[in-house]
């Protein structure tokens, strides 16, 4: 069966109310939130699971959809509460498809923090999706600014694990889905959650663009530079069945992180905070003076270079295509 032998109302009665809270009205109640809102929207582009995996199973879409936005949420240090969806799908859709997508949404949903409590279907020519996540903080939302010389530059989450995965996948070594994060990756949410609750954060940025374009934002914005130790990110990479070199793998996009600046006179509570809520993180690096990040291996080093998923900018992936991206990826100078 596909969408158009069933129509909208009948999708709404009998499929939505399967996978959305609260599905039957106009607009979703979310009750008090806690705190102080935060909201944020992206749509999701085709995941790495189809792209790198070969899996087109529209679960991992919605999957991803969730997590790109409950990523967002994590860099403003909010606790997750809710999300909705706007779903454009063609009429000649199977059912069978759509609830895969649906699925998808709420056990990402599950897995990032977040009620799953609405959205809006449309009949289109083609599959795109965009998702709107909401949060709450009790204070003040992180922002990417508030750095200053001196601090610990922290990433919080498990760094190269996405690419790691990826060569694996395009070396035909079989993963597991339900743990990889090249099928489903999860956002730091919950977790810096606590650190912002515990006031050890000064500001915060997630990596969804890459950890190399993150770095360059928060040196940019903050007016300060960046000195990355590599023998911090060696010594904390645990993929040794990957040929390529571990630190590149961690410059990529996929990981969902956080890059974060703590004061160094916060690192042993920020530790204790984290071991107790089981919260993964690597310090790796320093903010100092200056306008540039640098990359740091012994007495080596070199200013990092531009690997990109920048919006409108030709040496995008988006623009250059996945396997141009893979091999710069895979030459990104280190000293």
């Amino acid at each position: 069966m596909i969408l158009a032998e069933l129509g909208e109302r009948r999708i709404l009665r009998e499929i939505i109310p399967r996978y959305v809270d609260g599905a039957g009205d106009d607009c979703a109640d979310l009750g008090s939130i806690g705190g102080s809102a935060v909201v944020t929207t992206d749509p999701v582009p085709s995941p790495a699971a189809g792209l790198i995996g070969g899996d087109p199973d529209l679960f991992w879409m919605g999957w991803l959809l969730v997590t790109i936005n409950a990523s967002d949420l994590a860099a403003a240090g909010a606790r997750p509460h809710s999300f909705v969806a706007a779903l454009d799908l063609p009429g000649d859709l199977d059912v069978c498809d759509f609830e895969r997508m649906l699925a998808g949404i709420k056990a990402s949903c599950a897995a990032n923090g977040l009620r799953y409590v609405g959205g809006n279907l449309r009949e289109a020519s083609k599959i795109a999706a965009v998702g709107t996540a909401i949060g709450s903080v009790t204070s003040q939302p992180l922002r990417r600014t508030g750095a200053q010389p001196g601090q610990i530059a922290v990433l919080v989450g498990n760094g190269g694990q996405f690419w790691a995965d990826a060569e694996r996948a395009m070396a035909g070594v079989q993963l597991d889905k339900i743990t990889s994060p090249l099928f489903s990756p999860v956002s730091q949410a919950p977790n810096i959650y606590q650190l912002h609750e515990a006031g050890l954060l000064t500001c915060a940025m997630d990596t969804s663009d890459g950890l190399a374009p993150t770095l360059t934002e928060l040196a940019l914005v903050n007016d300060l530079a960046i000195d990355v130790d590599l023998v911090k990110i060696r010594s904390a990479s645990t993929f040794t069945d990957v040929q390529e070199r571990a630190e590149r793998l961690w410059m990529g996009w996929g990981d969902w992180a956080v890059v974060a600046a703590i004061e160094k006179s916060s690192l042993e509570r920020f530790a204790q905070t984290a071991q107790q809520h089981r919260i993964p993180y690597t310090a790796i690096g320093e903010f100092a003076e200056g306008q540039s990040v640098r990359l740091v291996d012994g007495h080596r080093s070199i200013p990092m270079g531009r690997l990109e998923s920048e919006r409108f900018a030709e040496d995008s992936w988006f623009t250059i295509g996945i396997q141009e991206y893979v091999r710069r990826l895979r030459a990104f100078s280190l000293p």
